[in-house]
């Protein structure tokens, strides 16, 4: 299965805001924090970012869903396999289903 490296934000045992690029399209991942349950969602919900926002300038990505993306669903996360460090690389399997049109 392919790889990609990717950029996150927010961390609890694994990454929680994570942007990577899937087959040339950005993609945002994003596990939310539930106060009520005091614990992050069991999915990530997933974004296809516009091709003219750079997520590299972008100082804080909690704006970016759903204002400025396109939402494509969820995908539950344990479901996404990271590397060994969980900071660099994911395996983009179970993200090909969004991009298929």
């Amino acid at each position: 299965m392919p790889k990609v490296a990717f950029e996150y934000r927010d961390f609890w045992d694994i990454p929680r805001l994570i942007v990577c690029t899937v087959e040339g399209t950005e993609i945002l991942l994003d596990s939310e924090f539930d106060d009520l349950l005091e614990e992050y969602a069991p999915h990530y919900k997933v974004y296809a970012l516009p091709p003219e926002l750079d997520s590299d300038s972008t100082e804080s990505w909690a704006d970016l869903p759903p204002s400025q993306a396109a939402y494509l669903g969820s995908v539950p996360v344990s479901e996404i396999e990271f590397d060994p460090s969980k900071r660099k690389e994911i395996e983009v399997g179970p993200l090909l289903k969004f991009l298929k049109r």
